[in-house]
């Protein structure tokens, strides 16, 4: 009975052993990157020239959303200028509230966008063309940015 219950040990040990040093197929980012979404990115400052070409850049500005020529709900994020004039302490043409409460990313409309909670009827999560939403990095760069007064630079 003994050696039964060694021998049981001993295989279960080397079961959690195998399991433990098994491979996810994702290998560790670089210094200075964060994962996202299943890829290695330059990690985001938390300021709004960092989320400007880190996030609003590449998921936002586009011709279809935010961009310079037909800012959907009179948002556009195509420049820093006017990421900032169009958001921070500005009022939501969606909601009672503001888009970016400096210091309060609890309150900020464009965390319920982000995170696709408490929006407005009708409307949807944030960026519209990405069905995932932004990979946590991103979204959690721009609550920290909110949070710490939402700084110019």
């Amino acid at each position: 009975m003994k050696k039964f219950a060694l021998g049981l040990s001993l295989l279960v040990s080397m079961g959690l052993g195998m399991v433990g040093c098994g491979d996810s197929g994702s290998s560790a980012c670089s210094d200075g990157q964060v994962p996202c979404d299943g890829v290695c990115i330059d990690a985001i400052e938390p300021t709004l020239a960092s989320i400007q070409t880190g996030v609003f850049d590449i998921s936002c500005a586009s011709s279809a959303c935010h961009d310079a020529d037909q800012p959907q709900a009179d948002l556009d994020l195509s420049t820093v200028a006017t990421s900032e004039s169009d958001l921070i302490d500005v009022d939501s043409v969606q909601v009672d509230g503001m888009r970016v409460v400096a210091g309060d990313s609890a309150n900020s409309y464009i965390m319920n966008k982000l995170l696709g909670v408490d929006m407005a009827l009708g409307t949807t999560r944030m960026p519209q063309l990405d069905p995932d939403g932004l990979c946590t990095p991103k979204i959690d760069v721009i609550r920290e940015w909110i949070d710490a007064g939402a700084p110019i630079n």
